[in-house]
């Protein structure tokens, strides 16, 4: 199985924060290629996508906008809710909201949170927030929230645990038997 994985997760601070995940791929027998996605982080290497590198004459060639027809299912992660509350409520909602609007229902959003197993649980969530700014976002704003991107954007939610995410993303994808 390969997994196309946006050159964003492979830097910086993501790069540092992936790497187990990364690992946990590789050991589960995914090749792992980096390539710029236009919506998402992991995507599967299927015919279709493998058809745009070729003509690309490869992936380091590959545009975003080369790639938005032919990715049938895109993973975006986040490590945990208080990044989904930076992307829903702070300066980066713009750049999210496209990329959903581009995903046009083909995007899981895969959120590593312990103790949050499925959508409702986020009504419960206690935003760590709350004890320096009584404002942060609560767990009810943010479950209406993601309500709201699952029923406009058709983005399909869940949950796992971080040191399992790489087994979830293989899953999700369609491998060892996922």
């Amino acid at each position: 199985m390969i997994i196309g994985v946006d050159k964003n997760q492979l830097t910086g601070k993501h790069g540092a924060s992936n790497q187990r995940k990364h690992a946990q791929m590789v050991r589960e027998g995914a090749i792992l290629l980096p390539l710029r996605i236009p919506f998402g982080d992991y995507i599967l290497i299927d015919d279709e996508v493998q058809k745009v590198i070729d003509r690309a004459s490869g992936a380091d060639a590959v545009h975003k906008k080369d790639l938005l027809d032919a990715i049938s299912l895109s993973i975006d992660t986040k490590k945990n809710l208080q990044e989904v509350v930076g992307n829903i409520c702070s300066k980066q909602h713009e750049r999210f909201k496209r990329e959903l609007i581009a995903s046009r229902g083909r995007l899981i959003l895969l959120i590593e949170e312990s103790g949050i197993e499925c959508l409702e649980d986020v009504w419960w969530w206690e935003n760590p927030r709350l004890k320096y700014n009584p404002r942060a976002t609560k767990g009810t704003a943010l479950y209406r929230s993601l309500c709201t991107i699952r029923d406009e954007y058709g983005v399909d939610i869940r949950f796992c645990d971080r040191k399992n995410a790489g087994k979830e993303i293989i899953k999700i994808l369609g491998g060892n038997n996922g």
